[in-house]
């Protein structure tokens, strides 16, 4: 391997509904925002990694998706590797800009990743979803579409925590940490507080889950510069950096979580408890609370001892989801884990805003994605250090 790998720069679109926006333009926006933020050029980049999930489902647009983007852009005759991998689909893409520089296959390469999931006619949205279960072991039968199948796993999940404690009370806890996070992003689809009375009134998806506890369907682009190469400013390195699938004898949710964070903290020579904060999957509340417990950070039982206390907040102990998470800053699929880096990159910089947290140094990203047997299919970690 060669040296250290490092993140050069990050762009990301405001994440919401973009109707008056293409595929391409939001690709653009993102690429050419990280492009500069690295003091780089089209010309710079050797490969490109772009990470798409449902442009066919919903507009029909399979194949090709990341090259529509880069020969709009001139990039030329590099290779564009086109990656799908349901939620994971961001993180996987810079797992694979990552090992393609720490290799020395490349010097300099960028990851994309682009979603618009809004369509006039919602049911196609809410459709492309299936797509990211094992359909040998689904049974949507003649259901109508209404909601993200996801979500009918998600009140699953809630119930479990909640037959261990956790009252739908620290659900909504969660809701509106997010939100009040969300607030001080720029970029994040849901920029409103929402209180902890509101977001447990808030329409009722599938009980126990109300609208605020749930990541919006978002559009949006997120990218970001790998290289090898020594910047001139504060030094954002990926230390660690995995992926990986569902193992063989999973019993919980999602223990491609636990497999993914403990590959990456290994990678890293850290801990858990070296972490300062973290962005980790939350595509509902209940669905963060798994991804503390998952990752190594939460020990297993004190979910609801952590929203009571606050330690996932700005000011708590431990704070999770600095930009806003899934639930506020949005979930365009195949962007999410990028705009997870590009909120660990801010806070590592000191430019958070109003957000930023105090001095953190280490990160812990990850998300994960799919569903077989009910179980997390996939899931990339990424743990990101200041030097």
């Amino acid at each position: 391997m060669s040296g250290p790998v490092r993140i050069a720069g990050v762009g990301m679109t405001a994440f919401g509904r973009h109707p008056e926006s293409t595929f391409k333009e939001l690709s653009r926006d993102a690429i050419t925002s990280a492009l500069g933020d690295a003091d780089a050029v089209v010309d710079d980049i050797q490969a490109v990694f772009f990470g798409n999930s449902t442009a066919g489902a919903i507009w029909g647009q399979d194949c090709i998706r990341g090259e529509t983007v880069t020969h709009e852009m001139g990039f030329g005759s590099i290779a564009v590797n086109n990656v799908e991998n349901a939620c994971a689909t961001g993180g996987n893409a810079l797992h694979l800009a990552w090992a393609s520089v720490a290799s020395g296959q490349y010097e300099t390469v960028l990851a994309a990743g682009c979603e618009k999931l809004t369509h006039p006619d919602k049911t196609k949205s809410f459709r492309a979803f299936r797509g990211g279960i094992d359909l040998d072991y689904a049974d949507f039968g003649d259901s109508e579409v209404v909601r993200s199948p996801f979500i009918d796993r998600y009140a699953l999940v809630a119930a479990e925590l909640m037959t261990r404690g956790v009252s739908p009370e620290s659900f909504a806890i969660l809701a509106a940490k997010a939100r009040s996070n969300g607030e001080l992003n720029p970029l994040a689809h849901h920029r409103t507080a929402l209180s902890v009375e509101a977001a447990l009134a808030a329409r009722m998806v599938l009980a126990p889950l109300t609208v605020a506890m749930c990541s919006p369907l978002s559009d949006g682009a997120a990218a970001v510069v790998v290289t090898s190469r020594r910047g001139t400013g504060p030094q954002i390195e990926i230390r660690g950096s995995s992926l990986r699938s569902l193992p063989r004898d999973a019993r919980g949710p999602c223990d491609a979580h636990a497999d993914s964070a403990q590959a990456a903290y290994d990678h890293a020579s850290l801990g858990p408890e070296d972490i300062d904060f973290a962005e980790l999957h939350d595509a509902t509340s209940p669905g963060e609370m798994v991804s503390w417990v998952q990752s190594g950070l939460c020990p297993a039982g004190d979910e609801e001892e952590w929203a009571r206390t606050g330690h996932t907040e700005l000011t708590g102990a431990m704070p999770i989801n600095p930009s806003g998470g899934l639930v506020a800053r949005g979930h365009p699929i195949g962007a999410t884990g990028l705009a997870q880096a590009y909120e660990a990159v801010q806070q590592l910089r000191g430019t958070a805003g109003g957000r930023q947290l105090d001095v953190p140094r280490v990160a812990l990203i990850q998300c994960g994605g799919g569903l077989i047997k009910r179980h997390t299919a996939v899931s990339s970690a990424h743990v990101l250090v200041k030097g």
